[in-house]
């Protein structure tokens, strides 16, 4: 595993696992979120020209664990991907992770907003398996069917944990 891709919903633990295996790998670790949003919070995003760039950057290095929603920029990293790695948790286990991690106002430039962004991040979240978007389970669903690679799907946060104690350098 030296190029890893983890998709899911958000809450499902993506971020956790990414830093799990960045750091018992050795592997850089990339968040799409800061590719697609400019720093200070979740409401401006970046250029599309400075999003293909770094995703083309992406594609050439030799290794890395990256995580996130936007299956649109999975689909670009997936050839590039010797493993792709599913959270298929149900909502109320991403939602329950939401709450708990709450808006991270504190990390935005703008606490107001941030927590007005949380409320639409739970409205959006909730709607995983309904969405048509290349952010929904279907998508996450269809790239997990073609990949070609080293593929595993986690149901539950315990196959996650049990993996993460499995996986050696």
């Amino acid at each position: 595993m030296k190029k890893i891709l983890i998709i899911g919903n958000s809450g499902a633990g993506k971020s956790w696992l990414s830093e799990q295996l960045s750091r018992k790998l050795q592997l850089q670790e990339v968040n799409l979120d800061s590719i697609v949003w400019e720093p200070g919070g979740y409401n401006r995003k970046r250029s599309s020209e400075a999003i293909e760039n770094e995703i083309a950057s992406l594609r050439t290095q030799h290794s890395w664990v990256i995580e996130g929603v936007f299956a649109a920029l999975a689909e670009q990293l997936i050839p590039s991907a010797d493993t792709l790695l599913f959270l298929d948790l149900e909502w109320s286990v991403c939602e329950s992770s939401l709450r708990e991690r709450g808006s991270e106002s504190s990390k935005q430039l703008d606490e107001e907003l941030a927590e007005k962004n949380f409320s639409e991040l739970l409205q959006w979240a909730s709607k995983y398996s309904e969405r048509e978007s290349k952010s929904s389970w279907q998508f996450h669903q269809q790239l997990f069917n073609d990949f070609h690679g080293k593929k595993i799907r986690f149901a539950t946060r315990s196959q996650v944990n049990a993996f993460v104690a499995e996986t050696t350098c």
